[in-house]
């Protein structure tokens, strides 16, 4: 029968009451001895401080933060001290208490764990006149390499707790023991170095620079790495590397820093949505906006709003002002990322927010004023040129002609073949018929060259797009004692996008607040307030969402040059733009309150609450006279809002025995709300053109022909998930050198089936830093790691009730609505999952100058959400959503930092990196190729790719020409779509994928991946006596590309168009052996596929770029200058963005052609070229 404690101790079977007490004694030994050792434990531990001009009570609440030390003090004696300046890094409590009680008239007992300060005796303070042994004394002065004095460093005997800090000129003065065998000498950012004692009186010490970056922390899910402690797949960007480049776009910043981050900037307008951010891959089907392939974003730790507003068009990230932000970390692998679970599919952002520090106030202002242009217009004909190259169009205008019902087609050769037949020979001959309307007003402009007001050369571009600015502010004040740290901050952005009508303000607060009001008990609260304005022209009056990429706000494609650019012309051109408008206003609010609690050493409960508010108002009025078959204006008023609240509790221990077992383990337990709400209302036919808000009285109704129509509409929309999560982590290493990591998390999300509603997510990491074994030690090598993990994370679809089902509006029968269900219930419906394997090597090089890390991953997708098929109609619909989908994505990483001038006058490093994915369709639900939206998924192949006709070359004579017979015996050449589009020498030849005999929708094939073959970016810092030059460098190699806008122009649609070609160098095929640029021109006309619509593989570009995305000249004025002016420093900076783009691609720039199509249709806003002067001073 087993004992417990109490049994041992009080009971004996002789029951000698000698032997209890022995028990007793034993114990109560034992507990001294545990007390002894905790008190010398605490008076061994080593303290970091770092305070200028701080009180005692401060230094007296730091130490007990960092140590299991307590002091015993009158605040009379606190008061008295005065103001401390101390710098000490790991040093024990004596030296501490020495430097900040030196010339007082205090000192301090230690007994134990507890520091007692008391007032000197009196015969202390006059100074003892007992006679005490000589000491040995050494002196000496302490500095840099670039032999600067090092106030502040501490310098104490090896082995003991004697020591002293230098002072302001780096001198200092110790007295020895006589046991005393080397001196330390240690300084924050420096290396700690050790020096033997002699028979010196004077030791001068030279410190270098502590260049390793592994002790710097790193954000990761849920608490903090060092980098030597890290073995998940985390690139970071810090603040340096955000500032001065004037941006609403947070995304836009990310460019080009991060291997593995893959940025496509579809559109540059201001505030919007052009922005896509795709993490190791492509990890969804994007279908139909369910899953959108967008990263989980996460600020200060609470998860936060990363959409398109459907109101305002306003991109919710562009809200946050980059200036506030300390860092931005981005998990990439399952095992940095999994313990968010369901949302970390596509990778996780980590952004850090700025916080007060301990120390003087610090205040600083910051202004910069842009000056943006377009960079680069399309090549274009104009003038008498574009007349001449519309009128060979139209006059070439050929169809055959013929009887369906025979199916004999026969192709005009002159115009009295065409005369009164179903075919063509001239547009302007219209086979004998009197012209249109239409058709005298197409060719008017193009045969009236007489008339001053159709011969001119007008340059559209200049009308449409005007020199942008952009004007940039902040104010951000920051500081704090051990008890109280703060940061406010305010910001005010405004932008004038390069195209009109095309505007962006912000006004942002932040104040972040840190309490400490005792030294186990830590209250943080934050509150970010943000208002933008993206008014514009061009309104949308309708109840559809705002586009999520903005496109050009005015096309100067639609008008020829040949029309003035003034008058009614350019009115008509600007008329949308100018007299509709659209007010768009978005608030902001995002909060949080969290409150830290450490019971003992190393164990910590924390509670969070979290809100983050967007709000979207939209007014938008289009006066009568825009309406011409009505003549009624319009105006629509929308709101829509979104909350996010959430909840998160956690129980962290940590535990570091003799510093070689280090240990964390996490337990977690969060709740998350998001709820949406839209509401929509618009109202025609005001009596004025001047009110363009919807009043009471307005009139209701309208007749049209002969029907009662409403002239008033209401719609409105609420959606809301709620999402209950478990989650754990086990974190363990020895010596830092062999390093393990375990997380689990379970989520149970509302818009689920019951059955199907948890999911767990598991995860496991093993790390070896390799570098640190006897055996490896060399010279070359300063550190290397080596790690690997594997780990499982989902993603849930956006819309809430997919799964439940819902209702909607079907038909009215008798005047009464009727209902019918949105889509088919499938309550199966759950989570999209991905299972990720990641191997990476960290390795730094020749006393850290060369850094480097290497990822390779691989990611398998499965269960991804599609519409799928169904065979027949059920419930009046023709497809349900199921999980039907795999896909993967494989790829190498590198991150290359170089710091190749470290020591000199000039100083220059840099780093570089790029990424290369293998996206691949695995599997599809019937095993077979599939449809997806107007493209293809191609098993085998990436998921976006170019699906176009094969071009097999130009046809220089009829025998080439494939033929076939039909069900009457009749020889029918190879056609497009119909007869009337037959295919003829000088025309391409278009393979015949099904061997139909026509060509269509059902020949096209896939031609190859629009994704990138590969991407990166490269970045530059040099330095040299307060001036430095930052330079960024980002590109793209291997997109496939086809460049519409260019090729489509030269198309006959039956009507007039802008040329994007040197028409004046441009060929035709005319007769058999012609080298020509493009085919005969009979075929121009959009009937006959593959010809002039771009679509065939022989307009495919291979395009390769290289883009100088950034480059900032600043220069810091000299301190000395600034302490003269009771400043802390000056800087002066010029940035200019975009500043050339090198590229093999025949378009303006590749990077806004939509990866997920690979058209240029030259259809989205253009990035704009920025030019910045900008001051910051600081206080």
């Amino acid at each position: 029968m087993k004992k417990n404690f109490w049994t041992w101790l009080l009971h004996d079977k002789k029951k000698e009451k000698s032997s209890i007490c022995m028990k007793i004694c034993l114990c109560i030994a034992f507990f001294l001895a545990s007390g002894a050792f905790r008190s010398v434990h605490a008076q061994t531990e080593k303290l970091t401080l770092k305070r200028e001009n701080a009180s005692m009570l401060d230094i007296i609440f730091a130490v007990e933060k960092q140590s299991k030390m307590t002091f015993v003090y009158s605040m009379d004696a606190v008061n008295k001290i005065g103001k401390i300046t101390i710098d000490v890094k790991d040093v024990l409590i004596d030296s501490v208490m020495n430097i900040c009680l030196r010339k007082t008239d205090y000192t301090y007992t230690l007994e134990k764990n507890v520091v007692v300060i008391k007032k000197k005796a009196a015969e202390e303070v006059k100074g003892s006149t007992a006679v005490t042994p000589k000491k040995r004394v050494i002196t000496g002065t302490i500095t840099d390499k670039q032999k600067g004095k090092l106030p502040g460093v501490s310098v104490y005997v090896k082995g003991t707790t004697v020591g002293v800090v230098t002072d302001v000129n780096g001198v200092y003065k110790l007295e020895l023991p006589a046991t005393a065998k080397a001196l330390l000498f240690s300084f924050v950012g420096m290396k700690t170095k050790e020096v033997e004692l002699k028979d010196q009186t004077t030791i001068n010490v030279v410190l270098e620079e502590e260049i390793s970056d592994l002790d710097e922390v790193t954000v990761v899910a849920y608490g903090e790495r060092k980098k030597r402690e890290l073995i998940g797949a985390v690139s970071s960007v810090k603040a340096k590397e955000l500032e001065e480049v004037p941006s609403a776009s947070l995304e836009n910043l990310l460019q080009g820093h991060m291997a593995g981050v893959e940025v496509s900037n579809i559109s540059g307008s201001p505030g919007g949505g052009g922005t896509r951010i795709n993490i190791r891959g492509y990890n969804s089907l994007l279908s139909e906006s369910q899953t959108d392939g967008t990263p989980l974003y996460v600020i200060d730790g609470v998860p936060v709003h990363s959409f398109t507003s459907p109101v305002t068009g306003t991109n919710t990230l562009a809200e946050i002002d980059p200036s506030t932000i300390e860092s931005v970390e981005v998990l990439k692998d399952a095992a940095s990322a999994a313990l968010y679970g369901s949302r970390a599919s596509n990778g996780v952002i980590l952004i850090t927010t700025k916080q007060g520090k301990t120390g003087r106030g610090k205040f600083s202002a910051n202004v910069s004023y842009s000056y943006s242009i377009l960079p680069e217009t399309p090549t274009q004909t104009g003038g008498q040129l574009e007349r001449i190259a519309n009128l060979n169009k139209l006059r070439n205008y050929r169809t055959a002609y013929g009887s369906w019902q025979t199916g004999i087609y026969k192709m005009p050769e002159s115009y009295r073949d065409a005369y009164h037949q179903n075919g063509a020979y001239d547009y302007f001959w219209n086979s004998g018929y009197p012209l249109t309307e239409y058709q005298i007003g197409t060719g008017k402009p193009l045969q009236d060259s007489l008339n001053p007001f159709y011969n001119n050369s007008t340059n559209w571009w200049k009308y449409c797009f005007d020199a942008g600015k952009i004007l940039n502010a902040n104010l951000q004040a920051s500081g704090g004692t051990e008890t109280i740290k703060y940061m406010v901050g305010a910001g005010w952005y405004d932008e004038t996008g390069i195209m009109l009508g095309s505007n962006f303000k912000r006004a942002n607060i932040l104040t972040n607040l840190n309490v400490v009001p005792r030294a186990n008990l830590n209250i943080d609260a934050r509150l970010y307030l943000a208002y933008t304005d993206r008014s514009r022209g061009a309104a949308n009056t309708s109840f559809t969402n705002a586009s999520k990429i903005e496109r050009l706000t005015v096309d100067p494609k639609s008008n020829l040059s040949i029309l003035p650019g003034s008058g009614e012309i350019e009115k008509e051109t600007l008329k949308q733009l100018n007299e509709s408008s659209e007010k768009n206003i978005t608030y902001r609010i995002r909060a949080s309150l969290a409150v830290a609690y450490e019971f003992v050493k190393g164990l910590k409960l924390s509670s969070s609450l979290s809100m983050d508010f967007s709000e979207g108002k939209r007014n938008s009025f289009t006066p009568s006279y825009l309406d011409a078959a009505n003549n009624l204006s319009v105006s629509t008023g929308s709101i829509s809002s979104g909350t996010l609240f959430s909840n998160e509790n956690l129980l962290v221990y940590n535990k570091s025995i003799r510093d070689n077992h280090n240990m964390e383990i996490l337990l977690g337990l969060s709740y998350l709300r998001e709820a949406k709400d839209q509401f929509s209302g618009s109202g025609k036919g005001s009596p004025s053109d001047k009110i363009h808000y919807v009043l009471n009285g307005f009139p209701t109704t309208f007749e049209e022909y002969g029907s009662v129509k409403s002239l008033q509409a209401y719609r409105s929309n609420f959606e809301e998930k709620i999402m209950l999560s478990y989650f754990g982590r086990a974190a363990y290493n020895y010596k830092k050198k062999y390093l393990f990591e375990f997380t689990l998390r379970r989520d149970g999300s509302s818009v689920f089936g019951e059955d199907v509603r948890w999911a767990t997510f598991p995860s496991v990491a093993v790390g070896w830093a390799f570098s640190e074994e006897p055996f490896f030690k060399k010279w070359w090598l300063s550190y290397a790691k080596i790690r690997a993990s594997w780990g499982t994370s989902g993603q849930q679809f956006r819309d809430a009730y997919l799964a439940h089902g819902t209702l909607e509006f079907a038909n009215t029968f008798l005047g009464n609505a009727g209902v019918l269900p949105s889509q088919i219930v499938n309550r199966n419906l759950t989570w999209e999952e991905s299972d990720q394997y990641d191997i990476g090597l960290d390795v730094d090089l020749f006393d850290y100058r060369l850094k480097f890390k290497l990822d390779y991953y691989y990611k398998y997708s499965k269960s991804l959400l599609f519409n799928v098929s169904l065979p027949g109609d059920y419930y009046y619909h023709k497809t349900a959503w199921q999980n039907a989908m795999e896909i993967s994505n494989e790829g190498i990483e590198l991150e290359l930092n170089y710091d190749i001038l470290r020591n000199t006058e000039v100083k220059w490093r840099g780093k570089f990196n790029i990424s290369r994915n293998w996206n691949r369709f695995e599997k599809s639900y019937t095993d077979m190729d599939m449809v997806n939206g107007t493209g293809q998924l191609v098993l085998g192949r990436p998921i976006y790719g170019l699906y176009i006709y094969k071009d097999l070359g130009i046809i220089e004579s009829e025998k080439d020409i494939p033929a076939y017979y039909d069900q009457q015996g009749n020889k029918n050449l190879l056609h497009s779509m119909n007869k009337s589009y037959p295919y003829s020498a000088g025309t391409r030849m278009i393979q015949d994928m099904n061997q139909d005999g026509k060509i269509n929708d059902e020949d096209r094939y896939y031609a190859g991946s629009t994704l990138p073959v590969a991407y990166g970016g490269w970045a530059n810092e040099i330095m040299w006596n307060g001036f430095d030059l930052n330079v960024l460098f980002t590109y793209s190699l291997g997109r496939k590309i086809i460049n519409l806008y260019k090729i489509s122009s030269l198309q006959n649609n039956l009507r007039t168009s802008t040329i994007f070609v040197d028409y004046a160098n441009t060929t035709f095929w005319e007769k058999p052996g012609d080298k020509a640029d493009y085919p005969i021109i009979t075929s121009s006309t959009d009937g006959y596929i593959g010809q002039f619509g771009g679509d065939v593989s022989s307009n495919i570009e291979k395009v390769h770029y290289l883009r100088l995305k950034q480059l900032t000249l600043g220069y810091n004025l000299p301190k000395e200058w600034m302490k003269k002016i009771n400043l802390e420093g000056c800087r002066l900076f010029f940035t200019a963005e975009n500043l050339f783009l090198l590229t093999n691609y025949s378009g303006v720039d590749p990077e806004v052609v939509d990866p997920y199509t690979g058209y240029d249709n030259f259809m989205y806003y253009p990035l704009a070229r920025k030019l910045t002067l900008g001051l910051t001073v600081k206080f």
